[in-house]
């Protein structure tokens, strides 16, 4: 063996060459400058070039296993799961799917910069925080230079708002109440009770395809018969509500019960995986919106930072091989036999998983 023999020249360079820029050193460096900066920027003069750069790098990404696209990035800023899906379905050709993410963000009073740096963080996209380092650093300094802007709140704001079209601004809404604790919840007589002093340890979503109907209302007649009892919501038996305003009615029932549960058959993962337009126009409402609550629960296990508080699967014991053979979302992954719902059912009393 001989010892390498050492460039004196190159080993110069090599010293003098700087390393890779540390992203952690940047973040940290404007973190706090851009938490005092409004996003609406971003659709100024001073905006225009780390806006494009931001739109190209996202929104020529697919998603991946590791690293997250738009819908996510999105998902992170706070925006409805309608919203994305107007961006997805109707905005096409018009503009990039970033461009209107970010234009739905700065509607909002509290869309501050840091908020973008710390979404790309939180999607895995260091890449994409990599190639707009530079850009970010020159648009903060235009911005917290400039003499004629003025602190309001803390916060640098754009003199006049980027418009949007309406479905991208931010929504009013005013939900129907389901009380956890009182029994006052106005959508089902099993659950309603005729005295207000009556109260309910947990509510839960059933969320089924056809074939787990007889699952579905097996479990739903135990829970109905606990002491404190367990309301149910199942959308069959809130034909007026859902009839009246559908996607409403769901998502304000879907954010406020304590647990959501998917009857996982084979019907269910059909569904889910293998849509097909026109296939729901003949079935009853819990199969019909099956995949919209299945995208609700999907979107919220993105928002919460992947992590699964309130989902909690039964499978029919005949089922439980075949099922957990395939490949399930993450949020379809904490499950129970249909054989143990009774120990189930005590730990969504006890609220303990």
């Amino acid at each position: 063996m001989y010892a390498r023999k050492l460039n004196p020249e190159l080993e110069k360079l090599q010293e003098e060459v700087l390393g890779p820029p540390s992203l952690e050193t940047f973040v940290r460096n404007v973190q706090e400058a851009a938490s005092k900066i409004h996003s609406s920027f971003l659709f100024e003069n001073e905006g225009k070039e780390l806006l494009q750069k931001l739109c190209l790098f996202l929104s020529a990404t697919a998603s991946g296993k590791s690293y997250g696209d738009w819908q996510k990035f999105a998902a992170v800023l706070g925006l409805m799961i309608e919203q994305i899906k107007c961006i997805d379905y109707d905005f096409k050709g018009l503009q990039d799917p970033t461009y209107y993410v970010l234009l739905a963000f700065s509607q909002l009073a509290e869309a501050t910069m840091d908020k973008i740096i710390i979404a790309l963080q939180k999607i895995d996209r260091p890449d994409v925080i990599n190639r707009v380092t530079d850009c970010f650093n020159y648009f903060i300094q235009d911005i917290v230079q400039n003499r004629s802007l003025n602190l309001k709140d803390g916060i640098y704001k754009s003199s006049t708002s980027p418009r949007a079209p309406l479905v991208l601004c931010p929504v009013i809404q005013k939900h129907h109440e389901i009380n956890q604790s009182l029994a006052k919840v106005p959508y089902k007589p099993n659950i309603t009770c005729q005295s207000a002093s009556l109260k309910y340890g947990s509510i839960v979503m059933l969320t089924f395809a056809d074939d787990g109907r007889r699952t579905a209302e097996e479990i739903a007649r135990i829970f109905r018969s606990k002491n404190p009892k367990i309301g149910v919501i199942i959308l069959q038996e809130q034909e007026k509500h859902v009839y009246s305003k559908a996607e409403e009615f769901i998502e304000d029932c879907f954010k406020q019960v304590n647990y959501i549960v998917p009857i996982l058959t084979m019907g269910y993962l059909n569904k889910i995986n293998n849509y097909v337009e026109g296939e729901n126009d003949n079935t009853d409402l819990d199969s019909k919106y099956l995949r919209y609550i299945y995208s609700l629960l999907r979107y919220e296990y993105v928002k919460q930072d992947c992590i699964n508080n309130r989902v909690r699967c039964i499978i029919p014991d005949m089922e439980v091989k075949t099922i957990l053979s395939l490949d399930l979302h993450p949020t379809l992954q904490a499950w129970f036999r249909e054989s143990d719902i009774h120990s189930f059912t005590e730990k969504i009393l006890l609220q303990k998983f």
